[in-house]
């Protein structure tokens, strides 16, 4: 959950949970994940089973704060799962052709071994009409 979320949640002024955050006086524990805030337990003890590594993707530059959205989603869903997160991998470009220069680069990691991603559309998106 983003900072702002749960400062509502709890009845507590948006402004004032930045101002806890900035001074490390938060009740809950929190970390900034690109542009936002994310509050509660994030990471559990590593486990060699349940580690894995998020990707998020959009297309072009004006949709970044859609990415933040997506990675606050995957963290928060893998978290509830029992995932301990090793890495945010995020792109922006057009996936077209195939042209995913980090997402290859993690399926030919050998130490990768499970990818959470935001949208079921960023692994496989095809690019043509399949042959009848």
């Amino acid at each position: 959950m983003n900072l702002r979320g749960w400062a509502l949640f709890q009845g507590i002024h948006p402004q004032t949970a930045c101002k806890w955050y900035r001074a490390g006086t938060s009740p809950v524990p929190a970390r900034k994940v690109g542009q936002l805030i994310l509050v509660g337990y994030l990471e559990s003890p590593p486990s060699v089973s349940n580690s894995a590594v998020t990707y998020a993707r959009v297309s072009s530059a004006d949709q970044k704060s859609d990415l933040d959205r997506q990675v606050a989603r995957v963290l928060t869903s893998a978290t509830e799962h029992g995932y301990s997160i090793d890495c945010v991998v995020t792109e922006v470009g057009s996936a077209f052709g195939g042209h995913r220069r980090k997402f290859l680069s993690l399926l030919n990691d050998p130490q990768v071994t499970t990818i959470l991603e935001a949208c079921r559309n960023v692994v496989y998106e095809p690019t043509s009409t399949p042959l009848s």
